[in-house]
């Protein structure tokens, strides 16, 4: 019987020795080879189709961006009854600030996330499961890794052919309508076990001006599509059901804060609704949220701007 030996020797290497097998256990050999070789192609296929975008998620941080709306609009009650009517709202800028990544456990294991805020923010600081209005489950897997979010700040103005209307969330609510806010918090959740790519979701709370009245809108879900970065570039997002707009008198005659009260009967809904990030401020945190603060500034004016909304404390 014949035995066939290989030697492979390296520079500066120890000389290696295989023997491969003979009978079923060789042929069995041959047939995992060729699978590992498939296995490599087909990896590489994949990589190529969809791009190399693992990565570690960054440590914690806050991140400016220039976003916009394009909304649709459902008119229940009043003279616009019937009426849909869509909007694309110019971009905005906007601050979101996110924890240090870290694998989530389950609700048992009350994770509290930190966030780092700038000194002049008086958004809450942390982040516990129990703060989210609504826990989508597909983004709070034990096992993984995740991110959770804060919006910090958007203020976002149009003249539309409904009129001015303007959209506030994050510090900007909180300064001018202190009882109706409520932070808008969002999940990054990795779809392996560690890192980028991810998928993520916010519930924000917002309050909606307009010649017609002011709203409360709380999305439930407005979910991005597969993200590879913090902000995620024009990745899809919508919300994935419609927002009632409930009147801002109501929600303070029935004092229903937390959530969407259905004793509410809402003047109109949002049907419709994308929240594309089109591009990122290249300001480092802090600064990034001094420079939205000055846009949100610019844009109210002395006067107030459209809506007479005062300008904002220094």
């Amino acid at each position: 019987m014949s035995v066939n030996i290989n030697i492979t020797v390296g520079e500066g290497e120890e000389g290696v020795v295989r023997i491969p097998p003979e009978g079923n256990l060789g042929r069995k050999y041959e047939e995992l080879s060729e699978k590992l070789h498939d296995l490599l192609g087909r990896h590489e296929e994949l990589v190529s189709q969809m791009g190399d975008h693992i990565a570690p998620f960054p440590s914690a941080g806050i991140d400016g961006f220039m976003s916009h709306f394009v909304i649709t609009f459902e008119f229940l009650r009043g003279e616009k009854a019937g009426q849909i009517v869509s909007v694309a709202m110019p971009p905005s800028a906007q601050t979101v600030a996110r924890s240090a990544p870290f694998i989530y456990k389950g609700p048992s294991a009350n994770h509290v996330a930190n966030l780092m805020l700038p000194r002049d923010c008086s958004c809450p600081t942390t982040i516990s499961e129990g703060d989210f209005l609504v826990r989508p489950a597909e983004y709070f897997q034990p096992g993984h890794e995740v991110v959770w979010m804060q919006i910090l700040n958007l203020d976002a103005r149009m003249a539309s052919p409904l009129g001015p209307i303007r959209i506030i969330l994050g510090e900007t609510l909180r300064q001018e309508h202190p009882d109706l806010f409520q932070p808008s918090h969002g999940v990054a959740m990795s779809l392996g076990r560690k890192g980028f790519p991810a998928k993520l979701f916010f519930n924000p709370c917002a309050v909606v001006e307009t010649p017609f009245g002011t709203f409360r809108a709380i999305h439930g879900t407005l979910a991005y599509g597969r993200i590879t970065g913090f902000p995620p570039l024009g990745t899809p997002v919508t919300i994935t059901a419609m927002v009632p707009l409930e009147s801002v008198d109501d929600v303070r005659t029935r004092k229903a804060f937390r959530g969407v009260d259905p004793s509410i009967i809402p003047i109109a809904r949002i049907i419709a609704l994308s929240h594309p990030i089109d591009m990122a401020i290249q300001l480092p945190g802090e600064e990034a949220f001094r420079a939205v603060e000055r846009c949100i500034d610019a844009g109210k004016g002395e006067s107030g701007g459209p809506m007479g909304g005062g300008k904002r404390k220094a």
